[in-house]
């Protein structure tokens, strides 16, 4: 196939996340793909390298956006490596390359896998925002349940964190007949294979799997439909022209 440029966008601030995207996906990449990780740049009124609340959530929605719009022309595909698709129908709106949202995109596969799938997420404060978006992209019925591996009480060393995951993991297949999992975040990247030989079920690292789904989608040409929910918007309506400057601060 032809050679691909792909962006990560990590739609908070922490540059670490970005960069152990970067390195993941590179690892995992067809050889003519270029895979480039940016994040949400500090500034002295908002720093978010872990999104606690709405507020939080929808300002890296509105620098996300900005982001993806700035590089527009640079990249054959966008991915939004939050597990909240934070921005996601505003840059699919605004885009005319292929935008994917790790979550959606690791919903639909796990229905692939297996007769129901659960997914395990940072805090029970996310579980009903994620009970919503599974009705929202259609896929409910799949779902066996979202489960909390923590309450981010604090921040978990590499070792707690797996076995965190491992536990919370072994709970779902054993109580609630999940037969994939899901690791619902980002920063989670690279951990899907050591979680998937501990519990020996097919386990999804959503970052790694947007990338492969995004190749997909550039090889055989494929785009988001604008004719509808994602149509470009008008340009002016009688004499109200839109002004997009706001996307270039």
């Amino acid at each position: 196939m032809g050679k691909k440029k792909i962006l990560v966008i990590n739609p908070n601030t922490l540059e670490e996340t970005a960069r152990r995207m970067e390195e993941e996906c590179r690892k995992i990449a067809s050889p003519e793909t270029t895979v480039d990780a940016v994040y949400i740049q500090s500034k002295s009124d908002f720093s978010s390298f872990v999104v606690l609340g709405y507020a939080d959530l929808a300002i890296c929605a509105v620098e996300t956006i900005k982001i993806a719009w700035k590089n527009r022309n640079n990249y054959d595909g966008i991915i939004i490596a939050g597990f909240s698709d934070v921005g996601l129908d505003p840059v699919r709106e605004l885009l005319e390359i292929p935008v994917i949202g790790i979550a959606e995109a690791a919903y639909h596969t796990a229905a692939l896998l297996g007769h129901r799938f659960s997914v395990l997420t940072g805090t029970s404060k996310w579980t009903p925002p994620k009970e919503d978006y599974v009705k929202a992209v259609g896929i409910e019925s799949k779902v066996a349940s979202i489960r909390p591996y923590s309450e981010w009480e604090e921040l978990l060393s590499p070792d707690n964190l797996e076995e965190c995951l491992i536990k919370a993991g072994r709970k779902a297949i054993e109580e609630d007949n999940a037969e994939v999992i899901i690791i619902g975040g980002g920063p989670l990247v690279g951990y899907g294979k050591k979680i998937q030989d501990a519990l020996g079920i097919p386990v999804i690292d959503p970052t790694l799997n947007a990338l492969k789904v995004m190749e997909g989608l550039i090889d055989l040409g494929l785009c988001h439909s604008k004719i509808r929910r994602w149509k470009k918007p008008k340009e002016k309506i009688s004499d109200v022209s839109y002004d997009r400057r706001w996307l270039e601060d």
